[in-house]
């Protein structure tokens, strides 16, 4: 099966070279969500303009933009928000090990794939 796409791989696409320099990020989110949703019918997939935390019948795990894992917390003060798993100071930006909303995440981070059982 194919691996998801990336924004990293979003960029490489002709639709999103060819937009103008003002609107690539946009254009690479959308498109690497579109490629996603098509290559993985079978996974849920969230853009940005996904707002609705999905809740406790949501994923437990999602893949964000950039293929890093990010787990729900399903209990605790932060419960219903998000941790990125394996994240590490200096590898990332500081508010990738801050706990996130959905909201958050999916404007920061997204678009979002529910995550498989094998990790990708």
């Amino acid at each position: 099966m194919a691996e998801l796409t990336s924004l990293a791989d979003a960029y490489d696409l002709e639709r999103v070279r060819e937009a103008p320099a003002r609107g690539r990020d946009a254009m690479a989110q959308v498109a690497a969500y579109e490629e996603r949703t098509k290559t993985h019918p079978g996974r849920r997939h969230w853009s940005l303009a996904d707002q609705n935390d999905p809740g406790d019948t949501g994923p437990a795990e999602v893949l964000d933009g950039d293929l890093d894992r990010w787990k729900r917390l399903k209990s605790g003060p932060n419960r219903g928000m998000w941790r990125m798993v394996g994240f590490r100071p200096g590898d990332y930006e500081a508010r990738a090990g801050e706990d996130q909303t959905w909201q958050q995440l999916a404007y920061h981070y997204g678009p979002l794939t529910e995550a498989d059982s094998e990790g990708r």
